[in-house]
């Protein structure tokens, strides 16, 4: 209550004899003429301090001060205090009904209530007596009165108007400042781009110039190409795909090919091919169709980087930034270099799916292994040659599936069994660092760490849900990424593993892969149909790629560094720029039907393992099928 609460009170023994000890209150000051206050002020004496609302079952403290019995006893239980003057209140039994406040407040709500009621009727009462003495008391009225009356009605309905008109035009002030504000800040910014890309155009146009003499001597000085050179069915030399996989990136010559005129099993038949994807105009052609998005990423990275004092010391995003549509543009398509069956089973459909593919250290072999319980392992070269579809066994050494067996491929004998894992084992990785370091992630809640030379598992990770995929930083040994059930990406440092270093949140649905891009970028796989690009000093996403389909089934997730691949349960290879986040372009698989009426939306074929040649622009991946495709981008 207010100070006005001591006359109210009529003076309390209790409440006098606080104020005694404490000394004289100042008197309130009196203004319009003596009395204490205005209507407002005096009202304000019934209202209880905590909640602002008039008193609901007044009780009083000991120190004198009147409250709600409800938020007093929430206040003494909270700090034992009274809310006014905060003297000890030790427990509730040391306050006391206060009667006398709970009429007075009773009557004034009952007041209040009246004065509402009485200027609700008192409005509709007067408004009904002047219609009604307008309408049948007219012989008293003369036309002065009535031209009085009419005057003060019309002097009432301008007041009126121009309050509404008023507040009209204030709401329009209002709206027009803001707007007036946020197109100012546009144009202020729209400035700073403008002046940002004229300087960023003069850099280009300066550079280009300055490479003007280079490329004259360059154009002068191109050899013709030999007609005793055969290239494959897309006009590139066989020795491109088998040692550089670049244009020019071998002197050796190539290796006789078949006739262009024999069609093999895979090597088709040869068909001159357009140059048109390596052309200024195609990439060109390409800018255009994702030009929208290429603006985003310029802006996102120049614009963070503009700074008052000038634009010549933030050069280094638009190097960025040509370097990200130079890959862009770099490729438009895939072409298919070989096909070949994992399993030549045509009855058993169900058991060919390719669940993993992968090269060797040196990207000369590559080994399938799928539901067949068998690896398959097939000599790159061999296969990008042969016109037949054979499996061919070579000898190579360190296999490790995902069962965790450790198998020597010279010998095909088993090395190491790993049987910890009290569930399914789903994903397995090679330390690139201290390679006989080897992660597990499983069905049992586990990530599990094994050395090649203890029989026994090192140390394990404890996960919240089923892990799904884990993977080693490639250029640190002590770090690692896993990705589970619980929709979150995990990154450990694995000299402290009581906590995680980052917990990456943002998927749908369960992360199925976790693959590094680099030794800070990271891209998982959900099937919640979208991959994501992590960075491991931030908790955010940096980029959602979309476009392709995965709702329940592992697809396949590879990455170059650059960009990355992925399947799709369409039966199709969608290949995306990490810099971007719409589909480069895609492949679909041959559809392999049985049943010659099934239609092709009717299919559930899918592709499932996807793998990238080292160093290249080759790509393998395999589908539910069994069916595995070498794939050149160009």
């Amino acid at each position: 209550m207010s100070n006005n609460e001591t006359r109210l009170e009529g003076g309390g023994s209790s409440g006098g004899g606080r104020a005694g000890a404490r000394g004289v209150k100042r008197p309130n000051p009196f203004v319009l003429n003596g009395l204490d206050g205005t209507l407002e002020e005096k009202n304000s004496d019934y209202l209880c301090p905590v909640c602002l609302d008039l008193i609901s079952e007044a009780h009083m403290t000991k120190c004198g001060h009147t409250f709600c019995r409800t938020c007093l006893v929430t206040s003494i239980q909270a700090n034992k205090r009274c809310p006014k003057c905060n003297f000890s209140v030790e427990s509730t039994d040391a306050i006391f009904p206060y009667h006398t406040v709970n009429l007075q407040v009773l009557k004034q709500r009952r007041l209040a209530d009246l004065r509402a009621a009485f200027t609700k009727r008192n409005k509709t009462a007067a408004l009904s007596e002047l219609r009604n003495y307008l309408s049948f008391e007219t012989s008293c009225l003369g036309i002065s009165d009535i031209t009085h009356i009419i005057t003060i009605l019309q002097e009432k309905k301008k007041q009126l108007e121009a309050a509404s008109e008023q507040s009209k035009y204030e709401l329009m002030k209002d709206f027009l400042c803001e707007l007036l504000k946020q197109k100012s800040e546009q144009m202020a910014a729209i400035a700073r781009e403008v002046k940002m890309i004229s300087h960023d155009l003069s850099n280009v146009e300066n550079t280009l110039d300055g490479m003007e003499p280079y490329r004259s001597q360059a154009s002068s000085c191109v050899p013709q190409e030999s007609s005793s050179s055969v290239p494959n069915s897309s006009g590139v030399f066989l020795t491109e795909i088998l040692d550089g996989d670049c244009p020019g990136s071998s002197h050796m010559p190539p290796e006789p090919l078949p006739s262009p005129t024999e069609e093999g099993f895979n090597v088709p038949l040869f068909s001159q091919a357009c140059p048109e994807s390596s052309t200024v105009q195609a990439k060109r052609k390409r800018m255009h169709l994702h030009f929208d998005e290429l603006v985003e990423r310029y802006l996102s990275m120049r614009v963070p980087g503009l700074s008052e004092a000038g634009l010549e010391s933030q050069d280094g995003g638009l190097d960025q930034f040509g370097e990200c549509i130079s890959k862009f543009t770099q490729y438009s398509a895939m072409r298919p270099l070989a096909t070949i069956n994992y399993n030549c089973d045509m009855f058993h459909q169900s058991s060919n799916i390719a669940s993993s593919i992968e090269f060797d250290k040196d990207s000369e072999y590559f080994a399938v292994a799928g539901l067949t319980k068998k690896i398959r392992i097939f000599d790159y070269g061999t296969v990008i040659r042969d016109t037949v579809d054979l499996p061919l066994p070579v000898l190579r050494n360190d296999l490790l599936l995902q069962d965790k067996l450790f198998w020597d491929a010279f010998t095909a004998q088993r090395l190491h069994v790993f049987q910890e894992h009290e569930k399914r084992c789903w994903n397995v990785d090679f330390n690139k660092m201290d390679t006989k370091l080897i992660a597990s992630g499983s069905d049992d809640h586990k990530v599990k760490l094994w050395s090649l030379d203890s029989e026994r598992s090192v140390t394990s990770l404890e996960a919240k849900a089923n892990v799904c995929c884990v993977q080693f930083n490639p250029a640190s040994r002590y770090h690692l990424a896993f990705g589970s059930a619980d929709h979150f990406v995990h990154y450990y440092d694995l000299r402290n593993m009581k906590e995680e270093l980052r917990v990456f949140r943002g998927h749908r649905k369960a992360v199925s892969y976790v693959k590094f891009v680099s030794s800070e970028d990271i891209v998982s796989a959900s099937t919640d149909s979208l991959l994501k690009m992590w960075n491991v000093n931030k908790s955010h996403c940096v980029r959602s790629l979309q476009g392709h389909i995965n709702e329940k089934n592992f697809v396949g997730l590879a990455t170059d560094g650059e960009y990355v691949a992925c399947g799709s349960e369409n039966n199709s290879l969608y290949v995306y720029y990490k810099g971007m986040s719409r589909t480069l372009f895609s492949l679909k698989f041959d559809q392999k039907k049985v049943d010659q009426d099934q239609k092709e939306e009717d299919s559930s074929e899918f592709v499932s393992a996807v793998c990238w040649r080292r160093g290249s622009n080759i790509i393998a991946a395999g589908n539910s099928k069994g069916i595995i495709k070498i794939l050149q981008m160009v």
